[in-house]
C-alpha cells in the first residue's frame, strides 16, 4: 500500500496536474481571445486572473472528470503495455511504452469530451467547442501521458 501510495503521487498525480492545467489554460486562452474578437479591452493582468480564476474554478469539476478518465487510461495502457511482448529490448517497449501512454492520455480526453455532450446537451468546456479547441485539449491529454510514461518508466514499473 506504500507503494502504491508513493506511486500515485510520484506518477500519477504530476501527470494529471499538467494535463488539467494545460486544459484550463487552452480553455482560458481559447474564451478571452473570443471576448478580444468581439472588441472587449484586457490587458496583461486581466488575462492572468482570468486564467488563474478559471483553473480554480475548473478544478473541483473539470479537474476530477480529467483525474478519473485519466486513472482509468493509465491502467488500461498498464494492461496493454504488460501485454505486449513482454521479451522486447528495452528501447523498444520505451518507445512503445510513450506511444501507447501519449495516445491514451489525448484519446481519454476526446471521449471525455465527446461525451459530455450527449449526456449533458452542452459542452461545458467552451474552449472544446471549435476543432482548435478540442484539438487543444486533446493536447493537454496527450502531455499528460508523455509525463506519466516518463515518470512510471523511471521506476522500471512495467519492465
Amino acid at each position: 500500500m506504500k507503494n502504491l501510495t508513493r506511486r500515485a503521487i510520484s506518477h500519477f498525480f504530476p501527470s494529471w496536474a499538467v494535463g488539467f492545467l494545460l486544459a484550463s489554460v487552452f480553455h482560458s486562452i481559447s474564451v478571452l481571445l473570443g471576448l478580444v474578437q468581439i472588441g472587449v479591452q484586457l490587458n496583461t493582468s486581466n488575462w492572468l486572473y482570468m486564467i488563474w480564476q478559471d483553473a480554480l474554478g475548473l478544478l473541483p469539476t473539470y479537474g476530477a472528470i480529467i483525474a478519473v478518465v485519466l486513472l482509468l487510461a493509465f491502467l488500461i495502457t498498464h494492461f496493454i503495455v504488460k501485454q505486449l511482448n513482454p521479451h522486447e529490448t528495452e528501447g523498444a517497449n520505451r518507445s512503445t511504452r510513450f506511444a501507447l501512454f501519449a495516445l491514451a492520455g489525448g484519446l481519454s480526453f476526446l471521449l471525455m469530451l465527446l461525451a459530455m455532450q450527449p449526456v449533458l446537451n452542452v459542452t461545458l468546456i467552451a474552449g472544446a467547442r471549435s476543432t482548435v479547441g478540442l484539438v487543444a485539449q486533446c493536447f493537454a491529454g496527450v502531455c499528460a501521458g508523455i509525463i506519466y510514461s516518463q515518470l512510471s518508466d523511471s521506476w522500471g514499473d512495467d519492465q
